[in-house]
């Protein structure tokens, strides 16, 4: 079985698939400062939960945007557990053609999105992963990757607003009742929420305008959920669409 490994810079995702399907996915928090040790006992726990143990994994591919945290878990691959450990970088086969000024800039999670949007829709496509950033990333109906755009998530934007402001609180982001605040709460969840929505919106029409005009959308990462039901140019929703980048890769590739 293939163990996939998304290292995010505010959550690790964890997917288990035995050549027919996913047999687990799991998020967890990322915490550069934990050892390898200490994430080989929490992977043992959650693969038991599946029922899984860790002499059922053959090898696991790692996708790391936490340069610290890349070393941790391929020691634990690799030194703890004796599985082999592929990590999505130059060198390694996504068959995806990446056409932008320096492709060593482009994080391999945004390298696996496309593999696995482009998989889908087989024509130009952006996907939109929602994290500590909000990032668009284009294929052309060629499938190749032709560009990314990059803005701030809305976690970020909260946080910002109640750091910055001293009468702003952190609010829960979900979408307010209206668009009129009529308290700071709904005033906040207005400003965030439905202009995150009018940000994305604005993004996937002018990029998807530079792609041919008919780019299917697909969104994705753990802080999507507020915007998906509010806009009707995200065609669909995988929150796991970087764990399925990362299987087809890892097939492309003959791996384990």
């Amino acid at each position: 079985m293939l163990l996939a490994i998304d290292i995010g810079n505010l959550q690790i995702g964890l997917g288990v698939h035995d050549g027919e399907g996913w047999r687990g996915r799991f998020r967890i928090r990322t915490v550069s400062e934990k050892t390898a040790d200490e994430y080989a006992v929490l992977l043992e726990v959650l693969l038991k939960r599946v029922g899984i143990g860790p002499d059922g994994i053959t090898g696991a591919i790692l996708a790391s945007v936490v340069p610290p945290l890349t070393e941790t878990f391929r020691r634990l691959c690799e030194g703890i557990f004796g599985w082999d450990c592929l990590v999505l970088g130059p060198g390694v086969r996504t068959g995806i053609d990446i056409r932008v000024d320096h492709p060593s800039e482009v994080g391999p999670d945004l390298v696996a999105d496309a593999v696995a949007a482009y998989e889908r829709f087989r024509g130009a496509c952006i996907a939109v992963d929602f994290g500590t950033a909000i990032t668009f990333t284009c294929v052309d109906e060629r499938g190749a990757l032709v560009g990314v755009s990059i803005a701030p998530g809305l976690e970020v934007a909260a946080e910002a607003l109640a750091q910055r402001a001293a009468k702003l609180p952190k609010v829960p982001l979900v979408p307010p009742r209206r668009a009129l605040g009529k308290n700071t709460q709904e005033a906040l969840q207005s400003g965030i929420v439905l202009g995150g929505v009018g940000m994305v919106e604005g993004l996937i029409r002018a990029l998807s305008s530079e792609l041919g005009g008919n780019a299917r959308v697909i969104a994705t990462g753990p802080y999507a959920e507020p915007i998906v039901g509010l806009t009707e140019l995200i065609h669909e929703h995988d929150p796991w669409l970087t764990l399925e980048g990362l299987r087809i890769i890892a097939g492309r590739n003959r791996f384990p």
